[in-house]
């Protein structure tokens, strides 16, 4: 209290009236205070731009970095080893009853190679598609054609018109929504090979993205944020290499002592008439062999042309490339394959925050892509009399799509380290298989296989040793 006295008393005029009390800053932003200098900079941060408004631009931007830069194209190849693997996201089917496992798993399978509505296409095909996608253009759609057999169909995001708006319907960007407020899609409007519009209905469309904001009704290249640094970078280095090859192509240039041209005659001087004499037009010699010398006239110079050697390029180069691999989500080593200055810990760092990475994405497709189209097919099979009710419930509730593993970075700290987690009771068995990617009845079943192969040696070790007793006999 004694605090606030003060102050009202120190705030006081000799009027008798107060002034009026300071206001408090509990924080400040420096960004809200720049000086002159940066405000006009900062204003800039203002001027959001509506990312489905950007949708379409960003889109073709970052098609065109994917197949004209060859890192951004690496990077679309990585993406796939290291989140599809070898044989893309596997299904597993863990009920009690084996033999249903099996039944579904192999008759899912047979889907997979049939999937495709032209048949040019499996399901591995799918899934690759689909992630480029998700990555390129910020978004993958999925058409589901239901009849005797499920068929799936990849419609290219180009092709939902994102110039088609129309607010009486409540449609924007090529997709129609129940209301003018809701984000619930009823409808997309698809361009055919004649440029024509053809509704679909939402239930038809699994629409796949990760938007930026809730209300946001198309996706957005992961490219978006590099896709800048990607084209300078890219049209710097080719700039310094086209210098850099010019400068060695060209060796140099001649001059003349004299004020007169390339190609004009020579003057002498001439003592007995004291005049100057044009003698006859010179030659320069206009290609260079290497470890050879050409006798010049009088008149010419030789001027050699300084090698372009940029200072600053490998600098530049890297410290780009380390914010474009930020911005994919992959260590610098990944997206670049340089491996000069990894060692053990920072590698095992790297690819543990990287490897999180991907899981997220693994996770991500399997929610939004593998989860729902097996429902779809789960159905039809039950629809068309394939499988019983009472298994239909069974197997929805027990299904899982495994996706692939990595490797150890170093198998012999890891594996010791697990083996120790697993006998502390911190891990199970099924965890570490999970984390590697390995299905547990597989597992199982390789298991049984090694009984049999263990089995099969210990029978022929047997008979070696009885032939060989029979032998110590015989002698």
């Amino acid at each position: 209290m004694n605090i606030f006295k003060s102050f009202f008393k120190s705030s006081k005029t000799k009027t008798g009236f107060f002034k009026p009390k300071p206001k408090i800053k509990l924080f400040r932003y420096p960004s809200l205070e720049a000086p002159e200098i940066n405000k006009a900079e900062l204003s800039r941060l203002i001027r959001n731009t509506d990312p489905d408004n950007a949708n379409k631009i960003l889109r073709n931007q970052a098609r065109s970095i994917s197949t004209a830069v060859s890192l951004a194209s690496g990077f679309f190849d990585t993406l796939d080893s290291e989140i599809l693997g070898e044989s893309g996201f596997i299904l597993d089917i863990a009920t009690q009853n084996r033999k249903l496992n099996t039944t579904i798993q192999n008759a899912f399978y047979e889907w997979e190679q049939n999937c495709c509505l032209h048949g040019v296409y499996d399901f591995e095909d799918y899934e690759e598609l689909v992630l480029n996608a998700l990555y390129r253009d910020g978004e993958a759609f999925i058409r589901i054609v239901r009849g005797d057999s499920l068929k799936i169909e990849l419609i290219d995001a180009d092709d939902i018109d994102n110039d088609f708006n129309d607010d009486a319907l409540n449609i924007r960007c090529g997709i129609q929504r129940a209301s003018k407020n809701s984000i619930t899609p009823i409808r997309y409007y698809v361009k055919n090979s004649e440029r024509e519009r053809i509704g679909i209905d939402a239930k038809d469309i699994i629409h796949i993205k990760k938007p930026l904001i809730a209300k946001q009704v198309r996706g957005n290249s992961k490219l978006a944020s590099s896709i800048l640094d990607i084209h300078q970078k890219d049209k710097f280095k080719k700039a310094e290499l086209n210098r850099a090859r010019l400068s060695s192509e060209a060796t140099g240039f001649y001059t003349r002592k004299d004020d007169g041209g390339i190609g004009d005659p020579l003057k002498s001087w001439d003592e007995e008439t004291g005049e100057f004499l044009e003698s006859e037009e010179a030659q320069a010699p206009e290609v260079v062999s290497v470890g050879t010398m050409s006798a010049l006239d009088e008149g010419y110079e030789p001027k050699f042309i300084d090698p372009h050697n940029p200072t600053n390029i490998e600098f530049y180069l890297k410290s780009t490339n380390q914010e474009i691999a930020r911005s994919f989500g992959v260590s610098y080593s990944t997206l670049t394959g340089d491996l000069r200055e990894v060692n053990y810990s920072s590698l095992r760092q790297g690819a543990t925050s990287e490897r999180r990475g991907f899981r997220r994405v693994q996770n991500f497709i399997r929610r939004k892509m593998h989860n729902v189209i097996f429902k779809e097919w789960l159905l039809i099979e039950l629809l068309n009399g394939n499988i019983r009710p009472n298994a239909y419930s069974l197997v929805l509730a027990h299904f899982s799509f495994k996706p692939q593993g990595w490797e150890y970075i170093d198998p012999n700290k890891e594996v010791a380290a697990n083996a120790k987690a697993i006998e502390s009771g911190f891990k199970t068995r099924v965890e570490v298989l999970r984390e590697k990617g390995i299905e547990y009845y597989t597992y199982i079943d390789e298991l049984e296989k090694e009984k049999e192969i263990v089995k099969k040696l210990k029978e022929i070790e047997d008979i070696k040793n009885e032939v060989k007793d029979k032998d110590i006999v015989d002698d």
